[in-house]
């Protein structure tokens, strides 16, 4: 573990100054490299027209350039809707628009997600998002075109990041449980502006199954492509020994 690791992070700027991201290297020392945030100015809207305009790779590029400048040696997309939500192709294409500008390895949030359960071998899920119905629809089909099929889905309907971010996140996991009492399929829930690392033991306790958050599963991530040695359980849950 040396002082040299260094990881970007691309966040949407869309209004709660308290998201995890900020002071997670603070919060966790030695168990992580520095990790640097460059905002994205972002009204937080989850509406696909603004998803789209704000994954843009030009809107992006100044601030993951500016993050290499700091010494960022890998950059991921801490946006799991304005990565999914032109599909995978577009997904793939914003990632390598990204690293070619940037010259450091670059994924997304999205990727990310599908990544993780390659590696976890599952390619079955369940599905509790923060997001609309219409969005929440994008993202079970972003799913299929990697080869997960998502069995129980529900939207709770957030209509902008600081919504998802206030929700009751295990209050919910428990009303989908009580929906969906299936426990042998992996959970996600996406959105990264959904706190969720330092309580995914409790999420997974709650779930009663393998839980992905989106922070969870960028942060993995961008912890490969820095090569950082030591992958921290209690912030990674199942994917600490996921390589």
């Amino acid at each position: 573990m040396t002082p040299e690791h260094r990881l970007g992070i691309l966040l949407p700027d869309d209004g709660p100054d308290d998201y995890e991201w900020y002071d997670l290297s603070a919060r966790a020392p030695g168990e992580l490299p520095a990790i640097e945030v460059g905002r994205i100015p972002s009204d937080g809207h989850h509406a696909p027209p603004a998803l789209l305009a704000l994954g843009a790779p030009e809107r992006l590029a100044p601030a993951g350039i500016a993050l290499v400048g700091e010494g960022a040696q890998a950059v991921v997309w801490a946006c799991t809707s304005a990565s999914f939500v032109g599909g995978l192709d577009w997904a793939r294409q914003q990632a390598a628009a990204l690293q070619a500008a940037l010259g450091v390895p670059v994924t997304s949030t999205a990727l990310a997600f599908l990544e993780a359960l390659e590696a976890l071998g599952r390619d079955h899920v369940d599905l509790l998002s923060p997001y609309p119905d219409d969005v929440t629809l994008r993202l079970v089909s972003f799913l299929r075109e990697g080869g997960v099929t998502v069995h129980h889905a529900k939207a709770l309907d957030c209509p902008y990041a600081a919504d998802s971010h206030r929700a009751d996140l295990l209050a919910e996991i428990r009303r989908f449980r009580d929906q969906y009492p299936d426990t042998s399929r992996p959970l996600l829930v996406p959105d990264t502006a959904v706190d969720s690392l330092a309580r995914l033991a409790a999420v997974g306790r709650e779930a009663g199954s393998v839980v992905l958050t989106a922070n969870q599963v960028s942060l993995w991530a961008g912890l490969r492509r820095v090569g950082w040695p030591a992958c921290p359980s209690t912030l990674l849950g199942d994917l600490a020994a996921a390589r």
